[in-house]
């Protein structure tokens, strides 16, 4: 009985310093997330308030929306993991592309398109570097979608006949 005790305190311990192992890095990724948002507003001249959100999914790995109620801030969503793939010039990269789009709201709401949201990235960053990240976004797009259809046609088949 006192081995079994052991063994669960051994266990709460290492679940415990897994979780602030885990929550550390994650802190440590949205500060450095953050730490890009606020160096490309300055290139970029955009003057509203960013915050940066780490999520455990997101549709579109990186998205960025106005907060209700706080007129002039927006939230940046990340996926944890896909932001974790990715080097330093591809979440810079993907980075500026958000915030392309907070740039198009602020000047022209109408507007908003994917290679609009890519010219205003462009500004501060190399256009070649969007390539690399793009490839990353379909593999990992591809890849869901291949396994919601997988799962769909699954289900499909447990279907009873009419």
């Amino acid at each position: 009985m006192e081995n079994l005790g052991r063994t669960c305190v051994a266990a709460l311990c290492v679940c415990l310093c897994t979780s602030a192992y885990a929550h550390a890095h994650a802190a440590g990724d949205l500060e450095r997330i953050q730490q890009i948002v606020d160096d490309l507003k300055t290139r970029l001249a955009i003057p509203q308030t960013v915050h940066v959100t780490l999520v455990p999914t997101n549709p579109t790995l990186f998205s960025v929306a106005p907060v209700e109620h706080e007129r002039g801030t927006f939230l940046l969503s990340v996926e944890e993991d896909f932001a974790r793939a990715l080097n330093d010039e591809e979440l810079t990269a993907a980075v500026a592309h958000e915030l392309g789009h907070v740039w198009i709201y602020t000047h022209f709401p109408y507007l908003q398109t994917e290679e609009l949201a890519n010219d205003v990235a462009s500004r501060v960053i190399d256009r070649s570097t969007l390539r690399p990240l793009y490839e990353k976004v379909w593999n990992r797009t591809a890849a869901a979608e291949l396994k919601a259809e997988v799962i769909h046609q699954q289900a499909g088949e447990l279907r009873p006949l009419p």
